[in-house]
Parts: structure tokens; sequence; C-alpha cells
């Protein structure tokens, strides 16, 4: 569980968008192969270091024991740091994508009131508090023991799987004709299609593909599976660690790479490559532009052609709860992570020792929980 949450199935839709911002004449097939290459040889490298290290801790535990304690408190509170850090972000991603949520949950309940809910939680202090209250939800959740938390963390994970089929369904079933028609009608505008295309290329947006883009993708892509092989910090709570970890990211790199290659061949085949690079960049760079033509959400992608595809409420319910639950998933899985660093710096003497106290009942580390807490909150205000 803590393998596949650590990268969130649909949080591949907002990588999906910002590589078509960021690179020109952007495709995805090269720098997902490769990006999964690069992090298979890395679990083997992981995996040896966990059998020979099996303690909670990643890299402060290893780098500290094989090369020097120095080095491994340096490199743990630089990663405890880092992580936090991107608990708040994904908090911030959450909290971002909550008027598309609330919009499409509107849609599934013909409700217009929730609807349009979404328009008054824009602002930048709704939008910090909308990320603690996330930060808040999972700070409880994480206050069960792993085993639990594991649980939970897969059980989201089949919601995110079943809505990311649900859209492959969704995409595999309708034509290229169908997705034009369906973006015409919710965007009350009979041309919507061709015109994002036309005002991207005014915006001087490239279409086509290129391998230099491909492989300049690569870097990034590998920052898309970031997080695919982060049960080794939890390795002192695993049975047969190595084998686990093995089975755990293995599978995880192979779902995740069948799932998000097999979502861009639709997307392309049904939306159209053209499309997503006008719609993803036009609306980053001219949002006004772009908001006269559709409301549909730019960065959304997938999810929001999913949701003006379908008119049943039960997929619409799942599109619009796609990423908040997804970075509930991911935000439990790097909340364990970044406990278990601070928990085995305080287990060596590094941190008051008290920081390594487990709860009786949960046997988590709830003073390293709520440390993270507060410091993660405090970065939603950044």
């Amino acid at each position: 569980g803590i393998s596949l949450a650590s990268v969130a199935v649909v949080n591949t839709f907002i990588n999906f968008n910002a590589g078509l911002t960021d690179f020109a004449k952007a495709d995805m097939y090269l720098p997902l192969v490769a990006g999964a290459i690069i992090w298979l040889v890395a679990m083997f490298a992981y995996r040896h270091l966990l059998r020979a290290v099996p303690r909670a801790g990643g890299e402060y535990v290893y780098l500290s024991r094989i090369v020097s304690p120095a080095a491994g408190s340096m490199a743990g509170l630089g990663i405890a740091v880092v992580f936090t850090y991107v608990l708040s972000t994904n908090a911030h991603f959450a909290a971002q994508f909550t008027p598309f949520m609330l919009s499409g949950l509107g849609s599934a309940f013909h409700s217009t009131a929730i609807a349009n809910a979404g328009n008054h939680l824009t602002s930048n202090l709704s939008i910090a508090w909308l990320s603690v209250i996330l930060m808040l939800i999972v700070a409880a959740l994480s206050l069960f023991s792993v085993k639990v938390v594991a649980r939970i963390i897969f059980w989201l994970i089949v919601l995110q799987v079943v809505a990311f089929v649900a859209l492959i369904g969704m995409l595999a079933f309708h034509s290229h004709a169908d997705f034009v028609s369906a973006l015409a009608n919710y965007s009350h505008h009979p041309g919507a299609y061709g015109a994002i295309i036309a005002g991207a290329k005014s915006n001087g947006v490239v279409f086509g593909t290129s391998v230099a883009a491909a492989v300049a993708i690569i870097p990034f892509m590998v920052l898309n599976y970031n997080g695919v092989l982060y049960s080794y910090y939890v390795g002192g709570e695993l049975r047969r660690p190595g084998r686990t970890y093995l089975y755990a990211s293995a599978i995880s790199l192979i779902v995740l790479v069948v799932l998000w290659g097999g979502v861009w061949a639709l997307l392309r085949a049904r939306v159209g490559l053209p499309f997503m690079q006008a719609q993803a960049n036009l609306g980053a760079a001219n949002p006004a532009a772009y908001g006269k033509i559709t409301s549909l959400d730019s960065v959304a992608g997938g999810l929001g052609y999913g949701m003006i595809l379908t008119s049943n409420p039960i997929a619409r319910l799942l599109f619009a709860t796609a990423v908040p639950l997804a970075e509930i998933a991911v935000n439990l899985a790097f909340l364990t992570v970044t406990t278990r660093v601070l928990f085995a710096q305080a287990f060596d003497r590094l941190l008051p020792v008290r920081v390594a106290k487990v709860g009786e009942r949960n046997h988590a580390p709830n003073v390293a929980i709520t440390i993270v807490l507060i410091v993660g909150a405090a970065f939603c205000y950044l």
C-alpha cells in the first residue's frame, strides 16, 4: 500500500498536464517506460540495503550504519523536512481540486448549490484552510497502527484504481467524435474543440512530438514515479522485509506502467494529442481566453474528460473524489515514512528520546506524528 500510495495513480493527470505545459511537443510513451526502468534498477539496490539493515528509517539508517552517523543524521533531517513539505504540497493539490470535486458532486447529485460552492473556495486563504483540514484528517488516520494504516491506504488505492479503470472504459467505448460533441455540449460552444486548438496556435503553442522532448521529459517522469519504492522506510515493521519489499515495489511499478501507458494511449486516440497540448498550454498561458471557450478545468485532464463523457452519477462521483482521496492516501504514506525517519533518529539519541515514544494502543510514534503535523500545517500557509 505504501509503495503505490506514495505515487497516487490518478495524480498522473496532474503530472501529464505539467509535462505538456513544461515541454514543447511532449509525448509520454518513452518517458513512462524509461522512468520505470530506472526505478526498477533502484529497487534491487534498496532490496539489498533492506536485507542488510532491516530497520525503519530509510536512508538515515543506511548511511548511519554504512557511511557514518554524521552523514546519516544530515540525510535524515533533510529527508524529514523535504517529506514534510511534500505533505503540505499534496494537501495543497487536494485543496486546489476542491472546486472540481464540488462541481462533480453537484453534477452527480443534481445540486447547483454544491456545484457552485466551489466558486467560494478559490482564494489563497481558503486553499490554505482546506490544506490544513486535509492534514488533520491524515493525522487522525495515521494514529492507527501501521497495519491498519496500510489497509486504509489499500482501500483508498482501490477507489483510485476503480476510478481509473472506469475512465479507461469510458474512453474505450467512446469515439473521438463523441468527445468533441460532449465538449461542445458541456461548454455550450459548438466549436469548442477547434476553438481551443486555434486559441493555442495564436498563443504560440507548438504541436506534434519530438524525440528530444521525450528524452528531456525522462527526468521529470522519474520524479513522477517518486515514492514507488518507499516501503523500505518501514522495513523494520515488515515480515520478511526483502521479499515483501520486492513484491510490493515490482507490482506497483507494473501496475503504474500498464495503467499510465494504457490511459495515455486512449487519451491520444480519443481526445487527441494536439488538443491536450492546446488545452494545457492555453489554460496556463492565457486562462482568460480559455475561460471564454469552456469552463472545463484545464488541469483536471483525463478526469475532466471522463466527467463530460458520462451522465452516470456513480462515475461522476468517482472522478470528482479521485484526487482528494488520492492525496489522503499519498499523505498517509508520506506521514508514515517521515515519522519513521524521526523515530529512528530519536532512537539513536539524535533527537529527544520522547520523539521515539510509541503509543501503547496503536504502536505508532504519536509524538513524531504531532511534530510532522504542526510543521506541515505551517508549510500550508507559506
